[in-house]
């Protein structure tokens, strides 16, 4: 019987994360080095570097160069992580490159999957990976890769057990992974901006040298950016009249990089996505710049643009009749966002919550966040060594309602009113083995 690369990968789950790359760089060593067969671009930050990652992959595979892109963590199959021109790897491919490491017990999940990665890519002859950290960027596996570029999304607050206890510590271990030609930041403030400079290897440029992007309207109830220099809206996307944001993916938007303008229809829905395709945008110049892929050009732009497909991200899918819309945001800044958009959608105390987190999460700022937000409360522990219990999750949501599992949250309650599942990838995961709605 053939066994699977999850099963492979399984005794590896429990193993303890310890800092440091020689590890990877022994192994990657032992087989030749694959990850000096092609350039890599690094992708660090706390929230957005999956669809940053995603977008610049979507970019670079619409202008005809062969692109690798590993992402975690993965939503229904471990294979999702590992894609070349947008298709996953085969699963009996990563079971075969997976069961080549069992000599090499000291590797952990991740930096397990890291190596597979680089030697599928090697093997797909990629003329570029983009690699998406998984946890900070200074001990990080994909950090064994000297990248061309570095792109930073943000400094948040997650895996501060890891990474320390202000953001100035995060950004100082995030910062410490911005090496290569170019490092690009999306977005930096007072408290974190002397430790990413002091912390990275190449002096980091901010995004907006790069590329431009705001919500663009032709119609009456949205106001129409200026394409004037500095005319864009850094921090935020212009705002309808009456005080809300454009929101949902189908909004029109603005682009301009290098001496290209365009429009473009947004695939993803969130007025957070905006930075992300921006930087998404810079990344794909400074290649350019160096001259790792062509010169960027206008209609491929559009297509990676429009093209991309990242789920699990204010996505809406459909379970017996009852409309879901489900985020992986596992952090407060990444709660906020979610928070946000439901006001966009005119969503707010109108749409039910099914809600579940691991156990390092901030359950608390999370609860405090939603709860004013929702109608209906469900909690559920995940199916996880590290799920919060659901005693702990039922306390964050006072009158909340408990369900066995996902399957019997999703049968009870009122089908009639729209369910936000959110709280983890790993929670919206289970959901999406459910409903069959990964590719929805």
């Amino acid at each position: 019987m053939t066994i699977s690369a999850a099963e492979l990968l399984a005794p590896r789950l429990e193993q303890r994360i310890i800092p440091g790359l020689e590890r990877v760089h022994r192994v990657l060593k032992a087989f030749g080095c694959p990850h000096e067969r092609f350039a890599s671009v690094l992708v660090v930050g706390t929230n957005g570097k999956g669809a940053t990652a995603a977008w610049l992959a979507s970019i670079l595979c619409a202008h005809g160069v062969r692109t690798g892109l590993y992402t975690s963590p993965h939503l229904v199959r471990v294979e999702e992580r590992i894609r070349v021109d947008g298709r996953t790897i085969d699963p009996a491919d990563l079971a075969r490159l997976v069961g080549e490491l069992a000599p090499h017990p000291e590797l952990s999940y991740f930096e397990t999957l890291t190596v597979a990665a680089l030697r599928h890519f090697a093997a797909s002859a990629v003329q570029v990976a983009v690699l998406e950290a998984g946890l900070g960027g200074r001990w990080d596996a994909v950090n064994a890769v000297t990248p061309i570029v570095s792109l930073l999304t943000n400094v948040g607050t997650d895996h501060q057990g890891w990474l320390g206890p202000t953001r100035a510590h995060i950004a100082a271990e995030k910062a410490a992974a911005l090496r290569g030609r170019e490092a690009i930041v999306a977005a930096w403030d007072a408290e974190v901006e002397p430790a990413i400079r002091a912390h990275a290897e190449a002096p980091p440029s901010s995004v907006s040298e790069w590329a431009q992007v705001a919500f663009l309207a032709h119609g009456p109830d949205l106001e129409t950016p200026s394409w004037g220099a500095r005319q864009f809206v850094d921090r935020e996307a212009p705002n309808l009249r009456g005080g809300r944001r454009a929101p949902l993916s189908g909004s029109r938007i603005a682009a301009a990089v290098e001496s290209i303008q365009l429009e473009a229809t947004l695939p993803l829905a969130g007025t957070h996505q905006l930075p992300n395709l921006r930087l998404a945008l810079a990344g794909a110049a400074a290649l350019a710049k160096h001259g790792v892929v062509p010169g960027l050009e206008h209609q491929p732009l559009l297509r990676g643009i429009e093209g991309v497909c990242w789920p699990g991200r204010l996505q809406w899918v459909e379970h017996e009749g009852r409309p879901l819309l489900l985020d992986g945001a596992h952090n407060r800044e990444a709660t906020l966002a979610v928070a946000t958009a439901l006001a966009e959608m005119g969503l707010g105390g109108r749409i039910d919550l099914l809600f579940s987190c691991l156990q390092d999460k901030p359950l608390a700022e999370m609860a405090a966040i939603l709860a004013p937000r929702v109608s209906r409360v469900t909690v559920v522990a995940l199916a996880s060594p590290r799920a919060a219990p659901v005693a702990e999750l039922a306390a964050a949501f006072p009158g909340a309602a408990v369900a066995a599992d996902v399957a019997a949250a999703l049968a009870a309650g009122d089908r009639s009113r729209p369910t936000l599942v959110t709280g983890s990838l790993y929670l919206v995961g289970e959901v999406l083995r459910l409903t069959g709605g990964l590719d929805g």
